[in-house]
C-alpha cells in the first residue's frame, strides 16, 4: 500500500469517526429534547411513590406546626418573617424527601427589599417548592392559587392566614368581575407587603412546552407600579409531569432574569410587557420547550 493510499485510509477513518460522533451527539440531543418535551415517562416505582407520600405527610404535618406558630407570632411579627423562614425549611424538606435538587442562576437579579410581580412558567407542582427555596429569602413572596385549594382543611387555612390570593381560573379567563377582584387583592398585597407569584400560562403545561401567557400578571404590575421579574423553571416537568402522583429524583433548574420596568396602562403596553417576559422565560428553556403557542390575552 502506498503512502497516498494510507493517507486516504486515515482520512476516511477520521471522517467515519467524526460522522459517528455527530450521530451520537445528535441522538443524545434528541433524547434530551424528547424528555424535556414531556415524552412518556416510565411508571413510578415503589420507592418514588413512598418518598412522595412521605413528602406529602411532611408538608401537612409542617402546616399543623406552622399555623400555631404563625398565630403566636402575629402580634410580634406583622411582616411574617418567621413564616418566610419556615416556608423555606418546609420546601427544602419536601424536595429532599423526593430526591430533588435545585440549581439557581441569576438570583442576584431579585433585589432584597423590592417587591415584584414574579412571572414563571409552570411545569409541575415541584415549581412552587423550587421557587420558595430560590426566592423567598430575597423577596418574600405569596402565590395566586386555585380557589379550590383554599377549601382544603389545614392547607387552605394556612394559605388564607399567610396572605396567598385565591383565584378562579375560569372567571379570570372570561374577564368576569370576580377575576378583577382577585387581581385587586393581589395588587394590595403587592403594594403593602410581598412580591406576588404568577404563573401566566394559567395552568401546568402537560408537555413542558411554554404555553400562551395571559395579561393578569401584567395588569397587576401596571396598577401597582411594580417591576416584573421573569423566572424560568426547567426540569420539574420531567420529574413530575402533570397528572403523575410520584416525583422522580433529579435536578430542577431555576433561572432568574433581569426585571422588566413596570408596564404601562394601555393594552399595547401590557402586551409588550407580556411578550418581553415570555421571551425572557423562553430563552432559558431547551429549544424543544420554547414554543407551545402564541401569547394569549386572558
Amino acid at each position: 500500500m502506498t503512502a497516498e493510499d494510507g493517507g486516504a485510509t486515515r482520512a476516511g477513518l477520521r471522517e467515519q469517526g467524526s460522522a459517528a460522533a455527530s450521530k451520537v451527539a445528535s441522538t443524545a440531543d434528541g433524547e434530551r429534547d424528547a424528555r424535556c418535551a414531556g415524552a412518556a415517562t416510565a411508571p413510578a416505582g415503589a420507592v418514588e411513590v413512598v418518598r412522595t407520600a412521605l413528602a406529602h405527610a411532611w408538608a401537612m404535618l409542617f402546616l399543623v406546626v406552622l399555623l400555631p406558630v404563625g398565630l403566636l407570632c402575629f402580634p410580634f411579627d406583622p411582616r411574617q418573617k418567621m413564616h418566610d423562614r419556615l416556608s423555606v425549611v418546609w420546601a427544602r424538606g419536601a424536595l429532599w424527601l423526593v430526591g430533588v435538587r435545585v440549581e439557581a442562576e441569576g438570583v442576584q437579579h431579585a433585589r432584597p427589599g423590592e417587591r415584584y410581580v414574579i412571572a414563571a412558567n409552570h411545569q409541575s407542582t415541584l415549581d412552587i417548592l423550587a421557587l420558595l427555596v430560590v426566592l423567598q429569602g430575597r423577596t418574600p413572596l405569596r402565590f395566586l392559587a386555585k380557589r379550590a385549594l383554599f377549601r382544603v382543611p389545614v392547607l387552605g387555612w394556612g394559605m388564607r392566614l399567610y396572605g396567598h390570593t385565591p383565584v378562579d381560573r375560569h372567571r379570570q379567563h372570561a374577564r368576569a368581575r370576580g377575576a378583577l377582584a382577585d387581581l385587586g387583592e393581589a395588587q394590595r398585597n403587592l403594594m403593602q407587603r410581598w412580591s406576588t407569584m404568577f404563573f401566566p400560562e394559567g395552568t401546568r403545561s402537560a408537555t413542558g412546552r411554554l404555553l400562551p401567557f395571559r395579561l393578569g400578571a401584567f395588569r397587576t404590575a401596571s396598577a401597582a407600579g411594580a417591576r416584573v421579574l421573569p423566572v424560568t423553571i426547567d426540569g420539574a416537568g420531567a420529574l413530575q409531569p402533570k397528572g403523575r402522583y410520584a416525583a422522580a429524583p433529579g435536578v430542577v433548574r431555576v433561572v432568574v432574569h433581569p426585571p422588566l420596568d413596570p408596564p404601562g396602562a394601555s393594552i399595547e403596553a401590557l402586551h409588550a410587557s407580556m411578550e418581553a417576559c415570555r421571551s425572557a422565560v423562553a430563552s432559558a428553556l431547551p429549544e424543544a420547550l420554547r414554543e407551545g403557542g402564541e401569547a394569549g390575552s386572558g
